[in-house]
């Protein structure tokens, strides 16, 4: 091997080092190698496995009832039925809204969620680290925060609606995102001012990729806390956000 050729293959080697996408994985043939080939394998599995996963019991009963926090159920039924009628995981029944409203107080700067989402496990594996860096961080800045509430089956705008029914002025929705062949257990967070049923995508503000390989959560919560603070300052999020910025 030359010179040139030892150079390119150490550079190739470092990069590959440096992410999760398969970069210089190289071809037997026609075809991808035996491990490049069973680590796709792998992988595809762990993001099919995530996406069928549900809170778990140890989960709820450590985190959301040793904490005190609600923990309630979309309008949907099953894990199924969340992932076949998407708009259903949207929202929460109106008898689940008046129980909130008679545990959690209302008014508040800020309201947090956290919903499984499409990984669960992407929950249980960052949100004990995440949340409460973001609930000091906030206390910190004499941000008021709401009680955070549980959802189970639950997809971005049900966010929206819980904090309109508690009359915060922000919501941090902290969900499960769409797992890849990189990552099974990413987070996001969804940020939104005045949120409201009327809420669309281009409102919201959005963290994402909060996992170990990606963005740690002690570190996000930091991030998130201070985007919060610029929220509530400038009275905007989402697009609007950004024109601003």
């Amino acid at each position: 091997m030359s010179s040139d050729s030892k150079a390119i293959h150490q550079d190739s080697a470092d990069f590959s080092a440096q992410t999760p996408a398969r970069v210089s994985v190289g071809r037997a043939g026609t075809r991808p190698k035996t491990s490049t080939w069973l680590k796709f394998r792998v992988d595809h599995a762990l993001a099919r496995d995530a996406i069928c996963s549900e809170l778990n019991t140890e989960f709820v009963e450590k985190f959301a009832v040793v904490n005190g926090y609600p923990c309630v159920q979309s309008s949907v039924a099953s894990k199924d039925e969340f992932i076949q009628f998407p708009p259903r995981g949207k929202i929460v029944e109106e008898k689940t809204l008046d129980q909130l409203k008679s545990l959690c107080e209302q008014g508040n700067d800020v309201q947090i969620v956290v919903s499984d989402g499409l990984s669960a496990k992407a929950v249980e594996k960052n949100v004990a680290n995440l949340l409460p860096m973001i609930v000091d961080g906030l206390k910190m800045n004499n941000i008021s925060c709401g009680r955070p509430v549980v959802v189970r089956y639950g997809r971005v705008a049900v966010g929206d609606q819980i904090a309109f029914a508690l009359k915060a002025r922000v919501v941090v929705n902290l969900i499960g995102e769409r797992p890849g062949l990189s990552s099974a257990e990413g987070l996001s967070a969804y940020i939104t001012y005045n949120p409201s049923p009327q809420t669309i995508s281009s409102d919201r503000t959005v963290v994402s990729n909060i996992h170990q390989r990606g963005t740690p959560a002690v570190e996000a919560g930091a991030y998130i806390v201070r985007l919060v603070k610029t929220i509530l300052e400038r009275k905007v999020s989402g697009v609007e956000l950004q024109k601003l910025s």
